[in-house]
C-alpha cells in the first residue's frame, strides 16, 4: 500500500512539471509572437519615415541661372528676376504652386524727419512658381504646366512688383538682398545677391 502511494506521488509531481512546462512554452510562444509583431511594426514605421524623409530631402531645387531680367532705374515699374532651375533629386513630380519665393528689398528711400536725413525701408515681395515653364516656353505662363518633373529644365521670371499683389520690391543699385525659394514640405534655398552701381538687364547675380 505504501509503495503504491509513493508511485502515485511521483506521477503527480511529473504531471505538474509537464503542465508547468507546457504553460512556459505557450507563454514563451505568445511573448515571441508579440515581440515579432512589435519589431515588424517598428520596421514598417521606420521605412515609411525613411521614404517620407527621402522625398523631403530630395526635393531641393538647383538654380542654374540667376540674373536680372529687366531693371528700371526710374521707378519700380518693371523690375524682374530670371531663374533657370531643375529638381535633379526629386523622387516624384512637384506641383508648381508648392514652390514659393520671397524676397526683402531695401528701397533706399530718404526721410528728412529722422536725424541724419535718411531712413531705410524694407519691402517684402513673394509669390509661387505657377508662372514657371519649360525652357522652350516663355517662363511667364501660369497655364503652361502643373508640376515639375525630376531632372527637367525649367525657367521662371519673377515679377517683383505686379498687379496680383506679389509685392513692391524695387531693385536699386548698390543693394544687397536675399531671395528665398522654399518647397512645401521640402527644402529651402537662399540666394544672396548684390546689385552693383552699373546693374543692367542680363546682369549675372551669381557673379
Amino acid at each position: 500500500m505504501e509503495e503504491r502511494l509513493q508511485h502515485d506521488t511521483v506521477a503527480e509531481i511529473a504531471l505538474s512539471a509537464m503542465v508547468s512546462m507546457i504553460m512556459i512554452i505557450l507563454f514563451s510562444a505568445i511573448v515571441a509572437g508579440m515581440a515579432l509583431m512589435m519589431i515588424e511594426q517598428a520596421f514598417m514605421e521606420s521605412r515609411t519615415q525613411s521614404t517620407e524623409q527621402s522625398e523631403t530631402l530630395n526635393s531641393i531645387p538647383v538654380v542654374l541661372v540667376f540674373e536680372v531680367e529687366s531693371f528700371d532705374d526710374t521707378g519700380n515699374t518693371n523690375d524682374r528676376l530670371y531663374l533657370m532651375f531643375k529638381f535633379p533629386f526629386a523622387m516624384s513630380a512637384i506641383p508648381d504652386v508648392n514652390v514659393k519665393w520671397a524676397m526683402m528689398c531695401d528701397i533706399n528711400d530718404t526721410n528728412p524727419a529722422i536725424t541724419g536725413g535718411s531712413a531705410r525701408t524694407l519691402i517684402y515681395s513673394s509669390g509661387d512658381f505657377d508662372d514657371a515653364t519649360e525652357i522652350t516656353d516663355s517662363g511667364l505662363d501660369d497655364t503652361a504646366l502643373e508640376a515639375f518633373e525630376p531632372s527637367t529644365y525649367y525657367h521662371v521670371i519673377l515679377e517683383l512688383d505686379s498687379p496680383d499683389g506679389a509685392g513692391e520690391c524695387d531693385l536699386v543699385p548698390d543693394m544687397k538682398s536675399t531671395l528665398v525659394i522654399a518647397v512645401e514640405n521640402g527644402r529651402t534655398v537662399e540666394l544672396d545677391f548684390e546689385l552693383p552701381t552699373e546693374v543692367h538687364s542680363g546682369y549675372d547675380l551669381r557673379s
